[in-house]
């Protein structure tokens, strides 16, 4: 037990003042040894060998594409073709452009992974157009925020990609276990939509007309083709997600720079550069998580983990239930990316013994910490969307909170009922 408190609560003292994520699951993973072993025997060697094997993954190449993707999406212009696709599909409902909003953020969802990216991106084309239409700020920006979370649900998904290297679970389940809880995402905060646009009286647009919805499809069909190439590909046994990702960056070079010609040389070579930054940062913290995991594993702390629950908690639904509470706790403060390092090595070791299936408890983890990025006082996306609205963050906070209703119904859904999660890969693997 003395393990564990040293390399958990250790390493959440570490990122509380503020240490790097990398280097905080390095420093915890060091002193357990030092406490284990000695301050003067620590295996500096090893320490080197594990934090270099955590990066060493074909499966991990699939990052820095996916990264490069959904800034080459930014940066060509792709967020307004694909929300005029999003406006000639469901403008014309009672709240239109809220619909609007949430449907072009599934649709931008499949090209760019990034919940960040999609806020950032396609948000400031989705609150400017709001607010053009008669939308109160407040509105637009919580409508925004809360669809942006849908970017890391439908695949291609970085959190997929980074969860299945973590967990050894496939990455092709992963992708295909996403995408119903990421059209129930979508719905849910839909329907909250109507609902507040009914009781507020929100405007609405004219149905487009035919004319119109092939004028959109056209500027913004080649784009749309992206997620499509990356899992019929993965699917038919082409390629892994791996060389998927390739694949689609390959594609989108080609769109953006020879149909659209949108990014001059001078952009890309900046689009290289900012993902080369947040690809070696990812990268990392892999490695400091490698590390950290194999500590977890040597000195047995999961398996301390499990036979605590289980002399505790017999359901795996119970089980379920308590480690979403645990991971919704964990994402207030910490942001997404670095709860996922910190919670697979530790927790899928045990939901394995319970036999809850890791792709659907991926999916369920993933799912929790999205609603992380959107609660305070850590919200990456609420500050996103923060800096382009230029509101208070208690007032847009306060905006979002009738969002995090439908979140949760949909959590509580997919956590309860495994099979709405596990339906699509067991027919395409099964």
């Amino acid at each position: 037990m003395e393990i564990f408190v040293i390399m958990f609560v250790g390493l959440i003292v570490l990122l509380a003042i503020g240490v790097p994520v990398a280097f905080a699951m390095i420093a915890s993973s060091a002193l357990v040894l030092a406490y284990a072993r000695g301050f003067d025997a620590i295996p500096i060697e090893m320490i080197a060998q594990r934090t270099l094997y955590g990066v060493n993954s074909f499966t991990l190449l699939a990052i820095p594409a996916f990264l490069l993707i959904g800034r080459l999406m930014n940066e060509a212009g792709i967020s307004d073709r694909v929300f005029d696709i999003a406006r000639t599909m469901v403008g014309h409902l009672k709240g239109g452009l809220g619909h609007v909003n949430v449907v072009a953020s599934m649709l931008f969802a499949g090209m760019s992974g990034s919940a960040v990216a999609d806020a950032g991106g396609l948000g400031a084309v989705e609150i400017k157009a709001m607010e053009d239409d008669g939308y109160p700020t407040g509105f637009s920006a919580a409508v925004t925020a809360s669809s942006a979370t849908i970017g890391p649900i439908i695949p291609p998904s970085i959190p997929a990609v980074i969860y299945g290297a973590l967990a050894n679970a496939s990455i092709a389940s992963i992708f295909l276990a996403s995408i119903l809880p990421g059209l129930f995402m979508g719905l849910g905060l839909m329907v909250m939509i109507a609902i507040m646009s009914h009781r507020r009286g929100y405007p609405t647009r004219a149905r487009a007309t035919l004319s119109e919805f092939i004028r959109a499809m056209s500027r913004g069909l080649l784009p749309m083709l992206t997620p499509l190439i990356i899992i019929f590909g993965i699917l038919s046994g082409i390629f892994t997600p791996t060389e998927a990702s390739v694949v689609a960056l390959l594609y989108c070079m080609i769109i953006s720079f020879m149909v659209y010609r949108s990014i001059s040389f001078r952009q890309f070579l900046g689009i290289l550069k900012s993902t080369a930054i947040d690809t070696a940062a990812l990268l990392f913290i892999i490695a400091g998580s490698a590390l950290y995991s194999w500590v977890l594993a040597r000195y047995q702390v999961t398996a301390l983990v499990a036979d605590f629950l289980l002399s505790t908690v017999t359901s795996p639904l119970a089980l379920l239930l308590i480690l979403v509470l645990f991971i919704l706790l964990i994402g207030l403060f910490i942001d997404s990316v670095p709860a996922l390092f910190l919670l697979t090595p530790l927790l899928v070791p045990v939901v394995v013994q319970y036999g809850i299936d890791p792709v659907h408890f991926g999916v369920v983890m993933i799912f929790t910490l999205m609603i992380g990025l959107i609660t305070p006082p850590v919200g990456t996306v609420l500050f996103t969307i923060q800096k382009i609205t230029q509101m208070s963050f208690s007032d847009l906070v306060r905006e979002t909170v009738p969002f995090y209703i439908p979140l949760i119904a949909v959590l509580l859904i997919i956590t309860c009922f495994p099979s709405i999660v596990m339906l699509l890969p067991n027919l395409v693997f099964n």
